[in-house]
């Protein structure tokens, strides 16, 4: 059977063929319905829109999009409104890459709550106003991954490892188990681990760290214990709520490691309030290592990311794409290592633990310098 085009989908769908074409490049035009059918008969054809033939007509924008997915998206319930967040960080960052090649950067996020949601992203791409999109998504089968791979328009997934597309991850297992590997040698035996949780959902980084977790305590010989797994969500309000209910058991853990540095802040002011000593009584470990984990009191311990180097891989990876200099079947995909930056709220380093890969020790004087 040859390539289909929009006037077999219109027989199928028993519609006009500029009504196909208005569901391609104006879906907020049509009624759902309709256009419903419309989807339906595409997918029975197996239609794919000819974007080629669509850049023949339009100029490319020297725009990409970064779009961030339900649960990944970085932004608070309470307000609504981006906050200091480690995606707000990569936004920045992608926005700051983007303007050395002269790209402009367009930011969009959709909730699976939204019906109109994915539309409204879809008309970014069948209208050609975009080159290009970063894909922020929390599970492998994300219906915008689906979408931008059913259109085969450019796209890179950045924070996911999406088998048969180009991603960008860090290393989610080795970060977690190299910050227990730790606190185990540094005296720890009772760890808690605030998995980061939203809504329920198991995302694969969380279930990447819990993996990390529990091989480091095997390794170590430390019984695992199922009550020391705490959900939270990704803010500080969730840190210092959750530490609270923690430190109301009978037995109370030595250590924990926070999902975020965010939740850690919340975590360290629920210790402090409950006059608990750190690292003295327990020693804890942020993720993300923001520029104010250096101004905590204590300073905070934390893993740090390589963002600049994802982003930039990602942006180059796309561009490659957007241009045809990448083949379709050349996927480009790493993971990136991180780095556990020690500050006071671990206390003081062993030499022989200073002396392993992928462990700084920063000095406690407050500027964070590395």
């Amino acid at each position: 059977m040859g390539q289909m085009t929009i006037k077999d989908v219109a027989r199928r769908a028993g519609v006009s063929f500029q009504t196909v074409s208005l569901v391609l490049n104006h879906p907020e035009r049509v009624a759902r319905t309709t256009r419903e059918t419309i989807e339906a008969a595409m997918r029975e054809l197996d239609f794919v829109p000819s974007l080629a033939a669509r850049s023949l007509r339009k100029k490319p924008s020297r725009s990409i999009a970064c779009v961030f997915s339900v649960g990944a998206q970085p932004y608070d319930d309470a307000s609504g409104l981006m906050q200091e967040t480690y995606q707000g960080l990569v936004l920045q960052t992608f926005a700051a890459v983007a303007d050395q090649h002269g790209y402009t950067l367009i930011h969009r996020r959709w909730n699976s709550d939204d019906p109109d949601g994915l539309t409204r992203i879809t008309s970014l791409v069948s209208e050609a106003r975009v080159d290009g999109v970063v894909v922020f998504a929390d599970r492998r089968n994300d219906p915008l991954i689906a979408m931008l791979q059913a259109k085969r328009f450019p796209f890179v997934v950045f924070g996911l490892d999406v088998p048969g597309t180009h991603f960008a991850m860090r290393a989610e297992r080795d970060a977690v188990y190299e910050a227990v590997r730790y606190l185990v040698q540094t005296g720890s035996r009772s760890i808690c681990f605030f998995k980061g949780e939203r809504g329920g959902r198991r995302l694969r980084t969380v279930t990447e760290r819990l993996r990390g977790y529990r091989e480091a305590l095997a390794e170590a010989g430390v019984p695992p214990c199922d009550d020391l797994v705490i959900p939270c969500d990704w803010n500080s309000e969730s840190g210092y709520r959750v530490t609270l209910d923690l430190l109301d058991r009978s037995v109370r853990p030595d250590a924990i490691v926070a999902a975020n540095d965010r939740v850690a802040f919340g975590v360290l002011k629920a210790l402090h309030d409950r006059g608990v000593r750190v690292p003295d009584d327990i020693r804890v470990v942020g993720f993300d290592n923001f520029v104010q984990a250096a101004y905590t009191i204590p300073s905070l311990t934390s893993i740090e990311v390589p963002t600049l180097e994802m982003v930039r891989f990602t942006f180059a990876t796309l561009v490659e794409v957007i241009e045809g200099t990448r083949a379709p079947d050349d996927l480009a995909q790493k993971l990136f290592p991180t780095r556990l930056v020690i500050r006071d709220s671990t206390g003081l380093i062993r030499s022989d633990v200073a002396d392993r890969p992928g462990v700084e020790r920063i000095a406690a004087r407050g500027d964070g310098a590395s």
